[in-house]
């Protein structure tokens, strides 16, 4: 009985070994380990849409997309391209067989719902913008792989593409011929090549992204939470993704990423969320309300982004088909103005943002805009002409977008033209599946091009003119290809806006063929003016995103809270003292 006695309190003694050990062996027990702060913010205006295929078309969503997906490669504070999810590089280059390529092996990482991230996301992500029934104008980016072109166009197969994952983690990419390897990862660095699953985006037939139970994210942070009333965002949580980078056995929780959640209360407007933020009640704040943006301009700390906001003209419409017409509405508008109206912004000087580089990073690269210079002027010029006609301009329903649209319209009527102003918002629904989704009326307007002007936020594809460049020009656009008309049919579509120009399309062509880096530049540098005097799409101002902090609790490890891109960094983020912050008890479930 002695015997039996201590057996049994043995094998007890065992289990509360076992037991007492596994959290710390797991290091994926939240409830021994400290989960880290939850965090109140307030970073942008609504954004329900986080497809990476349409994000350069809105400020506003590249200050969650930089902390929710995470590509190869990125580029640092500096805009030099240092490794992502890519842990290696190995060239294979036989140049007497002609064959050119490449293997990238990708670290081991998890998206949010636990699954390894693949090789084959990438060529799922890659092959769903080049393929011709799919507007993917980030195409171009692709177009040294093997038949890049050739499938974007329908002439090959999507399956043809030169890329192949030769192991789980191993993505080996073919090429065309020689190629810059260095200006190709500067390439893949751009936010939208990052990878998808694509047993995530099938689920449902459309607005995939908008979905937090559908949406699964590679980077830093998930969406955990988008609480939609009235057609208005309403509430936002962004949680730590626990498998980002993370070994779940050995890693504690926050290795690689501090905080635990950022809580988005986004029921009132940017005013009642600097009322919050001027009250105590919120650690950080990148959204200002128009009226409180002079009074924060020197306390704020003010970053430039890549993304120029920008008219863009349906140019097959009357009276914007006349390129005369065109160039006189842009002539007509003060950038200053509307750089005074946004206060966190400057007048643009071209398409091409300042932060683009003329030919790749280095300590001491010039912009491409310093060197081919402004391209538009900031103020107003006068004795335009008439432009007579009525057009409507689509703006997204936020306070800085009607602003801006109210200006323009204003100054477009004294030319003789009469603009009406029209919001576009969100529409939430379910499918047939009973899913709940987000209807973006505003990004259904834009691809169906059935639009006369829209005011956009174009930002740069990556850090190099070319894409940038390359997307208005018929071949290079990634437009819509209808495939249900026979294949002899076939016809690249220009882009969205309509504008088709020969002497356009061979400039893009010619920089495209163009190998050495001074002549392309220069080559590029033709091609924006042939556009800035064609003026499909008007640069107005280049954006800036801006941030205040409560500095006496708010401490971020990485030191910049803002990248390269004007993207929020905010993985290192920490709060001294988690209790100053009160919200509902379900954020701290």
């Amino acid at each position: 009985m002695k015997r039996l006695f201590c057996l049994l309190l043995a094998v007890l003694m065992m289990a509360a070994v076992l037991a007492s050990c596994s959290p710390a062996d797991d290091g994926n027990d939240e409830k021994e380990e400290d989960r880290g702060a939850i965090i109140p913010v307030y970073l942008s205006a609504d954004i329900s849409n986080f497809d990476p295929a349409t994000a350069n078309l809105d400020d506003a969503s590249t200050k969650i997309f930089g902390l929710i997906y995470e590509g190869l490669y990125k580029y640092d504070e500096n805009g030099k391209v240092v490794n992502a999810q890519a842990s290696s590089l190995k060239v294979l280059d036989n140049p007497d067989k002609n064959y050119y390529a490449i293997e990238i092996n990708l670290k081991t990482t998890y998206w949010s719902d636990g699954t390894q991230v693949q090789a084959s996301d990438y060529i799922f992500a890659w092959k769903r913008i080049i393929q011709p029934g799919f507007r993917g104008e980030a195409a171009s980016l692709l177009f040294d792989i093997k038949n890049a072109r050739a499938c974007n166009s329908g002439e090959l197969s999507i399956d043809d593409l030169g890329v192949t994952d030769s192991t789980i983690t191993t993505l080996h990419i073919e090429f065309e011929g020689p190629t810059d390897y260095d200006k190709f990862c500067e390439y893949l660095a751009s936010p939208y090549l990052v990878p998808l699953r694509e047993n995530v985006i099938y689920k449902v037939e459309k607005d995939w992204s908008t979905n937090p139970t559908i949406l699964v994210t590679n980077g830093p942070f998930c969406v955990r939470t988008a609480t939609w009333d009235s057609g208005k965002l309403s509430k936002m949580i962004i949680e730590r993704n626990m498998y980002y980078m993370r070994n779940v056995k050995k890693d504690k929780l926050d290795k690689y990423v501090t905080p635990f959640r950022f809580y988005i209360d986004c029921s009132g407007d940017a005013a009642a969320a600097e009322a919050q933020f001027a009250a105590g009640n919120l650690a950080y704040i990148s959204e200002f309300p128009l009226s409180k943006r002079a009074e924060y301009a020197s306390k704020a700390e003010v970053v430039d982004t890549l993304s120029v906001m920008s008219v863009l003209f349906n140019t097959t419409k009357a009276p914007l088909d006349k390129a005369e017409n065109r160039l006189a509405l842009s002539k007509a508008l003060d950038r200053t103005k509307i750089a005074e109206i946004l206060n966190f912004a400057k007048p643009a000087g071209g398409i091409i943002a300042d932060k683009v580089f003329e030919n790749g990073y280095s300590k001491n690269a010039k912009s491409f805009r310093e060197v081919g210079g402004n391209l538009v002027d900031a103020k107003a010029a006068s004795g335009l002409p008439k432009v007579s006609g009525s057009i409507t301009l689509a703006v997204r329903d936020t306070e800085a977008d009607k602003a801006v649209g109210e200006y323009i319209a204003e100054t477009w009527g004294a030319l003789g033209l009469k603009v009406t102003v029209k919001e576009y918002g969100f529409k939430k629904y379910q499918d047939v599946n009973e899913y709940d989704l987000i209807q973006d009326k505003y990004i259904e307007l834009y691809e169906s091009g059935e639009f006369d002007a829209i005011l956009i936020d174009y930002t740069m594809f990556c850090t190099d003119a070319f894409a940038n460049l390359a997307s208005f020009a018929k071949d290079f656009a990634g437009g819509f290809i209808d495939m249900t008309v026979p294949s002899d049919d076939y016809s690249n579509a220009p882009h969205v806006c309509g504008y088709d120009s020969e002497e356009y399309n061979a400039k893009i062509e010619e920089a495209y063929a163009e190998k050495d880096p001074a002549k392309r530049a220069a080559i590029l540098h033709e091609a924006e003016k042939i556009l800035m005097t064609d003026m499909p799409i008007v640069p107005l101002v280049q954006l800036q995103n801006a941030f205040i902090a409560d500095t006496s609790n708010f401490k971020n490890k990485d030191k910049k809270c803002l990248n390269y891109y004007g993207f929020e960094a905010l993985s290192k983020v920490e709060v001294s003292d988690r209790e100053k912050y009160t919200f509902g008890e379900e954020e701290q479930k």
